[in-house]
């Protein structure tokens, strides 16, 4: 990846993460009694998910229990602890780049769907290309990426991937 200012990275992002209906359009599809579905960009959401404290928290606990299968010999359990390393690294990407399923991460986002569709009244929230192009929507890929607590640098790489996607 070429270097980028930062200040051209937040600039590039706007478009990206203001592409969401404006509350203005949320708030007259409500009235209209239209539903408005929450949309999320994909690829940004697994990325932000794999480099989330929260998958962290994940890795470490599998590498202490790694680490105290290996002193006690169980090598069994070692070697299935091994294979999910391996195989979560794998899935991940699959995941960013389109090509297995997210349950994984749709099932850890719940409490958050819960809450962003109260909060919004929000009918559902589906990821954008899933989303019905006659439905009114709004984009909450920022707001999830804030849940599961992005970095600046995690956005960025976001933005990108999302940029080359698109350029494809």
């Amino acid at each position: 990846m070429k270097p980028i200012s930062l200040a051209a990275l937040i600039l590039a992002a706007l478009p990206f993460v203001a592409n969401a209906q404006a509350p203005a359009t949320q708030a007259a599809a409500v009235a209209a009694s239209t539903p408005v579905v929450g949309t999320f960009d994909r690829s940004s959401i697994v990325l932000a998910y794999y480099r989330s404290p929260l998958w962290s928290a994940i890795l470490a606990d599998r590498r202490f229990e790694l680490k105290t299968v290996k002193a006690a010999n169980d090598t069994a359990r070692a070697k299935e602890l091994e294979k999910y390393g391996g195989e979560s690294q794998n899935l991940a990407e699959q995941q960013v780049w389109g090509k297995a399923p997210i349950d994984n991460i749709l099932a850890v986002l719940q409490p958050e769907f819960k809450e962003l569709s109260s909060r919004m009244k929000l009918s559902d929230i589906v990821d954008s290309g899933s989303a019905d192009p006659k439905a009114a929507t709004v984009d909450v890929t920022s707001l999830l990426m804030d849940w599961l607590k992005a970095s600046l640098e995690t956005r960025k790489m976001a933005v990108e991937l999302h940029q080359h996607s698109a350029g494809k």
